[in-house]
């Protein structure tokens, strides 16, 4: 049986009166009026109430017990991580200038703190992000229209000098008008991201000369945000899970007046974002120090605006009148990034809490010290602690420091989730002396609290006058930090493993610490390679394969996937961990399609809605890839999906009478009575109806949601001309 946890003594308050009452009668028989107006029921209630307090006390000491164990294991609790967003401010002022924020800006999403981790430059342009989107594949009719319009322009497209040269019509779309992410090298003629520069609405001559003299020599900063694909990679420390684009930045080579030569550009100094793509970033682009140098070039002729390498067209004569210049940023398209979300003035938050100076008690010279900070949950990095007036270093082994009075021996160990300094004992580290004053500086998270919607960071108490702030997407990334139950559910688990991945069930464990990544799913396959074997596995000795699922993905929340920034942390905590004799692959799941069509019929007096819905959660909880009430582990690896196991499902369901026919099909809609599953893959609803009587059949339900544009043909060499509408 298992080991139950007895409680000292169990008694409550009206346990404890009714037991003192009970004996008073034997010993003392001639107290016969136990009412509660007697004075001795007074004192006895006083008794029980002070035993009932001593004996709660009492009845802690075997979990008291836990968590010191737990604490002489070393087994700390994770603390919590925060959140992270970018933020878009706007230069609303009424004078007009440009103005440099600060990093460590205070915003606030209502009550949730942000602190900014970049400064930048703001003038009092706005950024128009535009793309040259593909227009799809045009009648040939329209196309040789085209042909015809050019060459009475000059343009030779049959001729020996431009042998091979097609016209590629596309639309000039601003990504505010976008559905979804772009994919950049299949959607857009060119693969540019370009970024209009614009002067406040109705600018005069006058205004368009001050404006780039705000902009020269400035650093523009552009928030980049990808849409996470999916990622795989192998353990290799030190070196993230995809290499970083190759990102440039370029200007029209023209001046103010609009003389150059059109599709002539001049390279910019660009930093490359930190981490990028695999998580927003920003990239900071200097402009040239002379105004003379900010322009673009004047159209000699109306039908060469936008042709070829020419910046996009502009039909909006309002947005026209405001240019400044153009920005065309290239490296997006051959790194296979899909852009979410792009704009200018931009800059990193996290959600944390600032202490610019705490004081500690001072110094007593004795060993093992020990300060507690004001708040627990501290971001380790942000720790600045000076004893004495010297700064100590903050290390993670405080007992393989140097002896006092050497070199590296003014050093501190944290735990972050409680929040606790731990200093050396003389011989192992350094100890306060007497007296020394210690202060510290440091940030605290709030976890998953600073996961807010896009456009709720919108205060800034410090910003100056006539400067708006929003962030575009939602905050993500925030961690709530670890109970202490859970972190005593590890200690079995560290005993065995001993930090050390071995058996499949220790590359479980450890996975499931790591700090940085809210682990929802951890499929093991020992001696498997997913490219290597398509059968069970067991036939790769030397290989272990780690299928993992996020337990949250705002972008896919049915169906998450690991984003590059997640394979990186579990890569980053496994690897001191493993076998050097062994490899470790780390994939996300593979997601293939199923078309589920289903008739039911019901029961009466029973809601139509209501059933129908309940039928297609029960559907979707029984093939979830995650764990919930319908299966312990979500959908097990290598299991087909079968259309007899489906309409079983479907009949246990409250409500429905009966299952009249269910129809399934495979990611291309053909109809099967078994879909099988293999290596990483699990089941994805990519249709589902539920109907009374009959069900729908799947050629209707696929043809719900089918629709795409081919891009252009391919040929030698591309024109890009902007589609001209065909009503004015």
């Amino acid at each position: 049986m298992p080991i139950q946890l007895p409680a000292i003594d169990d008694r409550d308050h009206a346990a404890l009166v009714r037991d003192t009452l009970a004996l008073a009668a034997v010993h003392a028989p001639e107290w016969t009026h136990t009412g509660p107006s007697d004075p001795g029921v007074t004192l006895v209630e006083l008794f029980a109430f002070m035993a009932e307090s001593l004996l709660y006390r009492a009845n802690l000491i075997p979990e008291r017990n836990r968590l010191k164990f737990l604490q002489l294991l070393g087994v700390g609790l994770r603390p919590a991580q925060p959140a992270r967003a970018l933020v878009q401010f706007a230069n609303e002022s009424g004078e007009r200038k440009t103005l440099t924020l600060p990093s460590g800006l205070p915003l606030l999403a209502g009550a949730v703190p942000f602190l900014s981790d970049t400064g930048l430059d703001l003038p009092p342009v706005t950024g128009l992000v535009v793309f040259k989107r593909v227009a799809g594949t045009p009648d040939p009719a329209v196309l040789d229209y085209y042909r015809q319009l050019y060459e009475a322009t000059g343009r030779d497209f049959a001729g020996n000098a431009v042998a091979g040269v097609e016209p590629v019509l596309y639309d000039s779309v601003q990504l505010a008008d976008l559905a979804g992410p772009i994919d950049l090298g299949a959607e857009t003629v060119d693969g540019a991201l370009w970024i209009a520069l614009l002067a406040p609405p109705k600018p005069s001559a006058a205004d368009l000369t001050q404006a780039r003299a705000e902009l020269a020599g400035r650093t523009l900063s552009i928030g980049l945000v990808p849409q996470p694909p999916e990622t795989r990679a192998r353990i290799q420390p030190g070196r993230p899970a995809t290499p970083p684009p190759s990102l440039s930045a370029w200007i029209p080579k023209a001046n103010a007046v609009g003389s150059g030569t059109p599709g002539e550009y001049r390279r910019l100094d660009a930093v490359a974002p930190t981490g990028f793509p695999q998580q927003a970033g920003i990239l900071q682009v200097t402009l040239p120090a002379h105004a003379d140098d900010i322009g673009t070039w004047a159209e000699a002729e109306p039908l060469e605006a936008g042709v070829g390498e020419l910046p996009p067209q502009l039909t909006d004569a309002a947005l026209a009148d405001r240019l400044l210049t153009w920005l065309r940023i290239d490296g997006l398209a051959p790194a296979g990034v899909q852009l979410a979300w792009a704009g200018t003035h931009c800059a990193a938050v996290r959600q944390r809490s600032r202490v610019i100076r705490e004081l500690l008690p001072p110094g007593d010279g004795s060993p093992e010290q020990r300060r507690r900070l004001s708040h627990g949950q501290v971001l380790a990095d942000s720790v600045q602690l000076l004893v004495g007036g010297q700064l100590w270093a903050l290390t993670d082994e405080l007992e393989a420091a140097p002896a006092e009075g050497q070199p590296g021996a003014q050093v501190f160990a944290l735990d972050a989730e409680g929040g606790e300094l731990r200093f050396g004992d003389g011989m192992r580290g350094a100890r306060p002396a007497a007296g020394a004053e210690m202060a510290v500086r440091f940030d605290w998270s709030s976890g998953a609290a600073g996961n807010v919607a896009a456009g709720a960071i919108k205060l800034g108490p410090t910003l100056p006058p006539g400067v708006k702030l929003s962030n575009p997407r939602p905050a993500d990334g925030g961690i709530d930090a670890e109970s202490a139950a859970d972190g005593e559910k590890r200690i079995p688990l560290v005993l065995r493993h001993r930090e050390r991945a071995v058996s499949a069930e220790d590359f479980d464990a450890i996975l499931r610490e790591t700090p940085q990544a809210d682990v929802g799913r951890i499929e093991v396959l020992p001696a498997w390679h997913p490219e290597l074997s398509p059968g069970l596995p067991g036939d790769q000795p030397g290989v272990v394969t780690c299928m993992v699922i996020p337990r949250q993905d705002p972008r896919r929340p049915d169906y998450p996937l690991p984003d590059a920034d997640f394979i990186d942390a579990l890569c980053a905590w496994l690897a001191p961990r493993r076998l050097v004799t062994c490899e470790v692959l780390l994939r996300g799941p593979a997601y293939a399609g199923l078309w589920i069509s289903v008739g039911i019929e019901l029961h009466a007096g029973q809601g139509v809605a209501e059933v129908r819905e309940r039928v297609k959660a029960a559907l979707k909880a029984f093939l979830a890839p995650l764990p919930g009430p319908a299966s312990a582990s979500g959908w097990p690896l290598f299991k087909a999906v079968a259309a007899l196991e489906l309409a079983t499902v479907a009949a246990r369901v409250e409500g429905v009478l009966g299952v009249t026919g269910l129809l399934l099909g495979d990611s291309t809609g053909a109809r099967r009575d078994s879909v099988p599953l293999a290596g990483l893959q699990l089941p994805l609803i990519a249709g589902l109806s539920v109907s009374l009587g009959d069900p729908v059949p799947l050629s209707d339900l696929i043809g719900q949601g089918t629709g795409s544009a081919d891009g252009a043909p391919a040929a030698a060499l591309r024109l890009p001309v902007p589609r001209v509408p065909e009503n004015c």
